[in-house]
């Protein structure tokens, strides 16, 4: 698999340096011909998303500012790309009757967990004038979208998996990355998921920190002791960008493994499902909104939420006030 070549730095990835220069010519004329073309919005927007290819931890930090947000008096909104979904027709709004087939997995979880609108449309301008039409918000959380140009934006937060990092720090498709690692020097603050090997300086940092058993056919919440999910050994299941840190986290609760890895974003059926009847199913909260309707009685979700130290977490309070009161003025 060519994602695994990227972070173990294959040597023979350098047979496609000739295809990364094309795209780094591509990327770069497509930035010019999006910026020249930028919408502002009488909103601030406030992009979080990633310089590579793959799961970096951008939804569960978006979350996690959203929430952050609304307990400071805001009225935030999300917009999203809704990848994996297919709607009849754009933009969508993300409600309780929605599906994650429709609007994309990510968005549906966004707008369980935080209840704020969420609307989806690959064009992000649409999403972004749709959210300002139907409601009051003061504040726009775009998930991912850092290439994106034709949307403007306040704010931009760069996120980097503390542990898989760049990898080769390569474009395309020689390496992980979207656009070149000096883009990093761009952005206006850089969010590392985790405790690993990769610094950039002046970064926050935040970890996933489990918070619950979740079982899915009540939806009732226990405690994260092996005794209340009925077995140590379980089958893990991830369909997410670095299905490792899932299975890690969950080891380091003290379950023995049986790791179902899936692709990021991949579908899943009552018939998978099926094939683990045998221990305790725990899935990422990403993969449990598509299992909602099929999941049978042995599937638990691991709910998790981003944590910063204190300090952090006034820093990142400071700057929200800041975007707002600034669009204000």
């Amino acid at each position: 698999m060519i994602e695994k070549a990227w972070y173990q730095c294959s040597g023979w990835l350098r047979l496609l340096r000739p295809l990364s220069l094309l795209y780094r010519f591509v990327a770069k004329r497509r930035r010019i011909r999006l910026a020249e073309q930028a919408v502002t919005f009488d909103v601030p927007v406030v992009v979080v998303g990633n310089i590579s290819v793959g799961g970096s931890g951008k939804t569960p930090l978006l979350i996690y500012l959203v929430t952050l947000a609304k307990s400071l008096g805001f009225n935030p909104g999300v917009v999203s790309r809704g990848y994996g979904g297919q709607a009849a027709h754009y933009p969508v709004e993300v409600t309780n009757l929605t599906s994650p087939e429709t609007v994309g997995d990510e968005p549906q979880m966004i707008f369980e967990k935080t209840g704020v609108p969420v609307v989806v449309d690959p064009n992000r301008v649409s999403a972004c004038e749709y959210l300002i039409e139907k409601h009051s918000v003061n504040i726009i959380f775009s998930d991912d979208g850092l290439q994106h140009y034709q949307m403007g934006r306040q704010f931009e937060i760069a996120v980097i998996d503390s542990v898989r990092g760049l990898g080769n720090q390569q474009l395309m498709p020689e390496g992980p990355l979207r656009e070149e690692c000096s883009r990093l020097n761009e952005v206006d603050l850089v969010v590392l998921n985790g405790e690993g090997p990769f610094r950039y300086p002046g970064a926050l940092t935040y970890r996933l920190r489990p918070i619950a058993f979740r079982h899915l056919a009540s939806g009732v919440k226990k405690s994260l002791t092996v005794d209340e999910i009925g077995s140590k050994t379980v089958y893990a299941l991830a369909g997410i960008g670095n299905p490792a840190r899932f299975f890690d986290t969950l080891t380091a609760l003290g379950l023995e493994l049986k790791t179902i890895p899936l692709r990021d974003h991949a579908e899943i059926s009552k018939e998978l499902l099926n094939q683990y009847r045998s221990l305790p199913l725990v899935m990422t909260d990403k993969d449990a909104v598509k299992c909602h309707a099929i999941a049978p009685d042995n599937c638990w979700a691991l709910s998790v939420e981003a944590e910063f130290a204190p300090e952090e977490t006034e820093h990142l309070a400071r700057l929200l006030k800041r975007i707002v009161n600034r669009n204000g003025e």
